[in-house]
């Protein structure tokens, strides 16, 4: 049997209650002979590698916060928007967005 090929690299899963092995790879689950070790996965299942995938372009403003610190904001090709700050981070939202927004004008 050929090995199977999987997008996530594979791990083993031991159900010793059941007295089963399991190859593991995303959302693919195959049953391998009990006790098999991670050395012998390749013969039961493959990880065919990453592939690159393009990062999205963003546009970014360094912003200067109340206390002095600079701040990136972006906003990516998707229309989401972001910031480093601490409020960005607990809330999702922040003054520095909401400046950017007002005097962002596209091409």
């Amino acid at each position: 049997m050929e090995p199977l090929v999987v997008n996530v690299p594979p791990s083993i899963v031991p159900m010793p209650w059941r007295n089963k092995t399991y190859a593991v790879g995303g959302g693919t689950w195959l049953e391998v002979p009990h006790g098999t070790t991670l050395a012998e996965l390749p013969q039961y299942m493959i990880f065919k590698g990453y592939t690159a995938v393009p990062e999205a372009s963003t546009s970014s403003w360094s912003v200067e916060g109340s206390k002095g610190k600079v701040y990136v904001v972006k906003l990516s090709n998707e229309g989401g928007w972001s910031c480093t700050c601490p409020g960005y981070a607990f809330r999702r939202r922040c003054k520095h967005i909401e400046n950017t927004r007002e005097n962002y004008k596209p091409a």
